[in-house]
């Protein structure tokens, strides 16, 4: 990658564009967007695991999210791998994390709001959310040795797993086996 950290973003120019933001650590970013001091160099491209700098710095006008719902083919999720979270709800650990998918259209924008579909909120469900840790895996592959697995990983970024869990766990509605995908994956 020819990037430490990418942005999303529209430029003063109104144009959407890629770029390394201009920041000596990660927790300076949000303080100088806020400011409106925020700085990035561009980053030329039609997808951000394929951007080469050009040279110019622009001024950030609004964030976005760093990947766009069609950067992203699938979204693979694991679940139940947190053993203090688990025995919370006073479950027993399994002895392998839970595997689901969320379509990629639950890829969002930096700061905007979760749609929640009408028939969530018909069933007066619950919502529930929680901050997850994305991985973002930029090169494909399959049987990877274990030394050569983080050769994958595009980079990192924060993540808000938004859960229907009436429609996860009801058997009215989820049937005899709870499911996940259903539950936290509306799009």
């Amino acid at each position: 990658m020819s990037w430490n950290r990418i942005i999303r973003f529209v430029g003063e120019d109104g144009q959407e564009h890629y770029g390394e933001p201009v920041v000596s650590s990660g927790s300076e970013l949000i303080p100088l967007f806020d400011q409106g001091k925020l700085v990035a160099k561009e980053l030329a491209g039609s997808s951000p695991f394929e951007v080469l700098p050009t040279g110019k710095e622009l001024q950030v006008k609004s964030l976005l999210g760093p990947l766009k719902p069609s950067d992203v083919p699938i979204v693979r999720c694991i679940g139940l791998n947190y053993i203090k979270h688990i025995q919370e709800g006073g479950r027993t650990p399994p002895p392998y994390p839970s595997v689901f998918i969320k379509p990629s259209e639950t890829i969002n924008d930096w700061g905007a709001g979760v749609r929640i579909p009408k028939v969530v909120t018909a069933h007066g469900d619950q919502l529930d959310y929680e901050g997850e840790l994305c991985i973002v895996i930029g090169k494909a592959g399959r049987d990877i040795a274990k030394e050569e697995a983080l050769t994958h990983i595009a980079g990192y970024a924060v993540g808000n797993d938004v859960s229907a869990r009436k429609w996860q766990r009801d058997p009215s509605l989820a049937g005899g086996v709870p499911q996940w995908c259903f539950s936290k994956g509306f799009d």
